[in-house]
């Protein structure tokens, strides 16, 4: 602020094209320091998820499938008192590269079966689409925590709520529209077939 001053404070600058020439600087420096922050966020990104692998390792193993740091940071506030996020966390930080490419492997074919199930017209309380859902159910009990149908459905609610939690399972350019909503009221569904499990107005909540 002090530099533009004396510019403009000059009756000999020509002080439009110092202050674009300073602007252009600032917009480089802006820049560079966008690209620290950026890595700074991976860094402590690694440490958020508990995934210790190398970004190269990371990117072999996981493709299009990113963790977002904002989201990682809210869930953890979310469910800070919560015994199976903790476990959840544990177990992530514990997996080996091996384990990650098989839980990987494994949450790639679900995928498939998904799409095609979506693609062909499955109806979302279905036999076909309440196995899926329950084979989602599994997978986090196998390879994070405990998941309960109760803890499930929450955690389908997020993947209506809020992108980024779906895009944990789902890239991006692989969703369609409405897939959020018909694999949240699949786990619905599938959570009502399992002692205490409850209906009504959850389906309403995968609309929002």
């Amino acid at each position: 602020l002090e530099e533009i001053a004396a510019i403009l404070a000059d009756p000999q600058a020509n002080a439009l094209e110092q202050l674009r020439s300073r602007q252009r600087q600032l917009g480089a420096e802006i820049a560079r320091l966008q690209q620290l922050a950026e890595v700074a966020e991976r860094a402590i990104e690694v440490q958020q998820t508990g995934v210790s692998l190398t970004p190269e390792e990371r990117f072999e193993v996981f493709g299009e499938i990113a963790f977002d740091l904002s989201y990682a940071t809210e869930a953890e506030l979310k469910w800070t008192h919560s015994r199976g996020s903790r476990e959840a966390m544990s177990s992530a930080a514990a997996h080996t590269k091996e384990d990650w490419r098989q839980l990987m492997g494994e949450a790639g074919a679900w995928r498939a079966e998904l799409f095609e199930a979506f693609d062909e017209g499955e109806p979302s309380d279905g036999e076909r689409a309440m196995d899926l859902a329950e084979e989602h159910r599994l997978h986090i009990s196998r390879w994070f925590t405990s998941c309960p149908p109760d803890m499930h459905r929450r955690i389908a609610d997020d993947f209506v709520a809020d992108p980024r939690a779906f895009a944990l399972v789902v890239p991006p350019s692989q969703q369609r529209q409405g897939l959020a909503a018909y694999v949240c009221k699949a786990v619905h569904a599938n959570a009502a077939r399992h002692p205490g499990g409850r209906t009504g107005s959850e389906e309403e909540r995968c609309e929002s």
